[in-house]
């Protein structure tokens, strides 16, 4: 059994015998602590993978006020232990959410045994945790705003990105409804609940719709909904990602053009394009085989021109 461990122990003996014990079974021990401050300091220098915890340690804050401490300063779990078992301590140690809880006095297997299963789940939770972290960091960096929804229609989480797109902090948003937040009008600028009649479990997708913006700015986006599955299968919410159209559409405008420009200079057909004066500004390739003139010599002249310079380029006879 492997695992690094600190001992929070204010009686000396007690302490060394678990330090000898926990080596014996292959533990790592950092160091023993005989008080909170002792304990904070040895966590924050050597990061345990779990403390080994005496509920009631001499000094002004208890074991289990020491444990919520820890965890709430470094994440690091907790095993109580504890010559108390009454309702009040067990309740008390509960709500730190302890790997373990073991009454004194304990044999070694149980110790052996506490120790495993509390040693698994820290290093499981550890890879939940920094993999949370990382999609986290993912989600946070995104430039498509990502909104997490209760399958009430309530706010839970939003990114930097859909925070900048709505207008919203996600502390402001959390736990309004979606609606009041994202207010979108679709292309025929009516207002739109996403989330009305939503019992089904298809993902939808939208373009060009309107969302207003609390100081009175709109936006065109395009938006993305998902429902978001437990780990039954069941409901959980929604998930909807919201994108700046802005983008979308000068690249589909850039896209019509070529498209427009290949098509016209590609026809068969002989085509002159004129501003509003009437003059030329483009020809394509079968007017300049038929004419005989190439374009250069034609942009900027009246059909006038065209037909003048189309009779000095036709061969005499």
């Amino acid at each position: 059994m492997r695992g690094k461990v600190l001992i929070v122990e204010d009686e000396p003996i007690v302490a060394l015998d678990l330090k000898q014990e926990l080596e014996m079974l292959g533990c790592e021990v950092l160091g023993v602590a005989e008080s909170a401050d002792e304990a904070l300091v040895a966590a924050g220098v050597h990061r345990p993978d779990l403390a080994l915890m005496d509920v009631r340690i001499v000094c002004s804050v208890d074991g289990i006020q020491t444990a919520g401490l820890l965890r709430a300063a470094y994440q690091i779990p907790v095993v109580f232990l504890t010559s108390y078992s009454d309702e009040t301590t067990i309740a008390r140690a509960a709500r730190e959410m302890p790997y373990g809880y073991l009454t004194k006095p304990f044999q070694s297997g149980e110790l052996k045994a506490t120790l495993q299963v509390a040693l698994h789940k820290a290093k499981v939770d550890a890879r939940q945790e920094a993999a949370h972290r990382k999609l986290a960091a993912t989600i946070s960096g995104m430039r498509e705003g990502v909104l997490m929804v209760s399958t009430e229609g309530r706010v839970e989480f939003m990114n930097a990105a859909a925070e900048g797109l709505a207008g919203w902090t996600l502390a402001k948003a959390k736990g309004r409804t979606l609606h009041e937040v994202l207010k979108l009008n679709d292309c025929n600028q009516r207002a739109a609940d996403l989330l009305s009649n939503r019992e089904d479990a298809i993902s939808v997708e939208e373009f060009g719709w309107t969302l207003q913006q609390p100081d009175g700015k709109s936006v065109r986006v395009d938006f993305s909904l998902a429902p978001l599955a437990g780990v039954s299968g069941s409901r959980k919410g929604f998930v909807i990602t919201v994108r700046d159209a802005a983008q979308r559409m000068r690249s589909q405008a850039i896209d019509e053009t070529l498209d427009e420009a290949h098509s016209f200079d590609q026809s068969p057909t002989a085509m002159v394009q004129l501003d509003g004066d009437g003059r030329i500004v483009r020809v394509n390739q079968a007017l300049q085989r038929e004419s005989g003139v190439s374009a250069d010599s034609l942009v900027g002249r009246s059909l006038t021109g065209l037909s003048m310079a189309r009779t000095r380029a036709s061969p005499k006879t």
